[in-house]
């Protein structure tokens, strides 16, 4: 038995290439680059979950009367905490108006 397969759909996750070119507007160009830091962001939560629930796992497992797992997780979860707050611009440090004030100072001008 055979398997009709349009041509017309792809297979893989990759995007569809086509002959026309796209323009993008600074404005796209930034919303995709902020998607893409979200995007980054929630890989890093996922991460930690994985890492940190099977850490916990095994401390329990191996160690159960010294919860260890508590120094990782809270180290990691304060890196956590300043990367969401990086993406989501909630950091009242280095973000675009402090990049923006260090190319000033670097420059010598006002951009």
């Amino acid at each position: 038995m055979t398997a009709n397969i349009n041509p017309s759909i792809p297979l893989s996750a990759e995007p569809i290439k086509s002959n026309s070119v796209q323009t993008i507007n600074a404005d796209e160009e930034a919303a995709f680059k902020h998607v893409r830091k979200i995007r980054g962001f929630y890989g890093h939560v996922a991460k930690y979950v994985v890492v940190i629930g099977a850490l916990a796992i095994f401390n329990l497992i191996k160690s159960p009367d010294r919860m260890w797992v508590v120094w990782p997780a809270l180290g990691w979860g304060l890196g956590l905490v300043f990367h969401g707050m990086r993406v989501y611009g909630t950091m009242p440090f280095m973000n675009a108006d402090w990049e923006k004030r260090q190319v000033e100072k670097y420059l010598g001008r006002k951009l």
